[in-house]
Parts: structure tokens; sequence; C-alpha cells
């Protein structure tokens, strides 16, 4: 039996081992649209105003209705956009919403939502049937304190990340038990420094991606807050930026952001190396208006909540 030089294996298991690690990569630099779903109203798979969008282990999609104002205020959709149930109430109370944004859902499947509406100012924790668990933050400035809660994300660890685009202008840092565990940012221009951050996500390393939204650009940070680097100017072009708002991060650690007053989204590699962009071609009714929510299914399919259509647009990732 002929012998294959070590240098020779060496490089072809690197190859195997690379083309596995970017399979996901590989054919999701494309996407087509898919379908769409979702209409405006109150009845059940209606919106009044899309604002934020999750998906769990089982491919149940999840949005929430800003400013719906009914008694579901949260709904479960399948990935075909068949209504399953609906939660979350208006009202002043730890478990009421009054308007509801970000998603996130953890490795529990258990729902994080913000809800920046006064007096609650807090993110509101459900089980995948609609039962409340528990409300995690309250109105203020201080350590586990909101002024205007926007987005939030969870790590591997199911720690719980969220943005306050208020006066704090901050990413604040939980257990999943709901125990505040640090938090970074301020105010301001620099590095590290926020001016709206709208929405959080974390990657496989545990690395903490920020929409930093009025400063148009995207932060990234370690796992203990530190910057690491940004990208994203103000612009139309590649890898600008007008307003970024969602964040989603797919199995390779691509970094999926919806740009919204430019119409689109756009897709980076970890390093913010422009990829690829998908929302702004094709058919009028293909077209997204105002991406304010973005998440990914486990075959890789994303769907954008289009605060303008009032509608869920699915797009499939071309092989």
């Amino acid at each position: 039996m002929k012998l294959i030089p070590f240098a020779i294996l060496s490089i072809l298991v690197f190859g195997v081992m690379l083309l596995t690690a970017n399979q996901f990569s590989a054919y999701a630099l494309e996407f087509a649209h898919e379908t769409m779903w979702g209409e405006k109203g109150v009845a059940q798979g209606q919106f009044n105003q899309v604002s934020g969008i999750g998906v769990d282990s089982e491919d149940s999609v999840y949005v929430s209705d800003f400013a719906g104002y009914t008694t579901q205020m949260i709904q479960k959709f399948t990935p075909n956009g068949t209504f399953i149930l609906g939660f979350g109430t208006f009202g002043n109370g730890p478990q009421y919403f009054t308007n509801p944004a970000g998603i996130a859902i953890n490795s529990n499947d258990s729902i994080y939502i913000a809800d920046f509406g006064n007096p609650t100012y807090a993110i509101k924790e459900f089980t995948p049937n609609g039962t409340f668990i528990r409300s995690i933050g309250s109105f203020g400035l201080g350590p586990g304190l909101f002024i205007s809660p926007g987005g939030v994300g969870v790590d591997k660890e199911n720690n719980l990340y969220a943005t306050d685009f208020g006066e704090n202008n901050n990413v604040q840092k939980f257990d999943q038990d709901g125990n505040f565990l640090m938090s970074f940012g301020s105010p301001g221009l620099s590095d590290g420094q926020f001016n709206n951050p709208a929405d959080v996500a974390i990657d496989s390393n545990n690395d903490i991606y920020v929409t930093d939204s009025s400063n148009n650009r995207v932060q990234k940070f370690d796992q203990d807050g530190n910057f690491l680097m940004k990208f994203g100017t103000f612009g139309s072009g590649n890898g600008q930026f007008k307003a970024p708002i969602d964040l989603a991060i797919d199995p390779s650690d691509n970094i999926y952001v919806s740009d919204s007053d430019n119409n689109r989204i756009q897709v980076f590699n970890n390093n913010g190396t422009y990829i690829t962009q998908f929302g702004n071609i094709g058919a009028l009714h293909e077209l997204i208006k105002d991406p304010v929510g973005i998440a990914l299914d486990s075959q890789g399919n994303v769907y954008v909540a289009d605060g303008r259509d009032t509608d869920i647009h699915v797009f499939s990732p071309i092989p």
C-alpha cells in the first residue's frame, strides 16, 4: 500500500475539516425569496406593527407586535406562517406588555422579549406555550435597570444580554435566572460607546456584536465587554449602513444585519468583511421596505420582519 506523505495528508485532513466547518457559509452566500406571510390587522396571524422575531429549536417562529394593543402581542407560527398560538396582554404588570420589541430564545426554548413601554421597562421571559416565567429589570439608570430595552440575545451558556437604547446606551448581561452580571458601554461616538444600541447577538466564541444604530456601525466585544473591533459607516454602499437594527448569527459565525433605512439585509464574516446582501432586489412583493427584525432557522432560512408592510419575508439559501 502506498503511503501518503504526512504533509499531504495534513493538507487533505485540514481541507475536510475546513469544508465541514464552512459548510453553512459555502451555500449561504446567496439567498432567494421563498415566501411571505402576515398582513395588517388585529386577528390571528395579522399584525399592527411587527417589531421583533425569533426562531426556537423546533423552527417555530415568534413575532412581537410593537403596537398591537391586543391579547396576543406575541404570536407563534410554523415556518410557513400557520398560526399556532398567541400570548402577551397589554398592561402594566410584570407579565404584561406595552411595547414588545426584540426577541431571543435560549437553548431551553425560553422566550425573552424586550418591553420598553412605560412603566415596565424590562425583559419578559415566557415558555414556548406562552406561560409567563419572570420579568427581568425595571426602570432606572443603575445596574439591572433600563430606560428603553430594545434588543436581546443569548450566549451558549444561556446568559442573557439586553441593549438599552435610552439614556443608558449600554448592554447589560444577566444569568439565566435573571441575576445581573455586568454591563458595558456608555453614550458617545468612540470605540466601545453607543448611540442607540438596537440589538445584540453572540457568536460561538462568546464574542458579542451590537448594532450601534445611530452611529451606523456594528461593534464587536469579547465576553467581558472589552472592545475588539467595529465595522460599517454611514452610506448605501456594500458594508455601509443607514440605521442598522437587528442581528442574527449563523453556525459559521457569519453576521446578518438588518440595514433598515437601506431596505436590505447585509451579511458579514466575524471579522466584519462584507459577504453579500439581499432583500433589495427582485419582484415588488419580494422587496423589504423596513427590515426591523431578523432570525435564522436550523435550515439556514432567514426570516425578516418588515415594519412598513407589516409582514414576514422568508429567504432561503441557494445551494
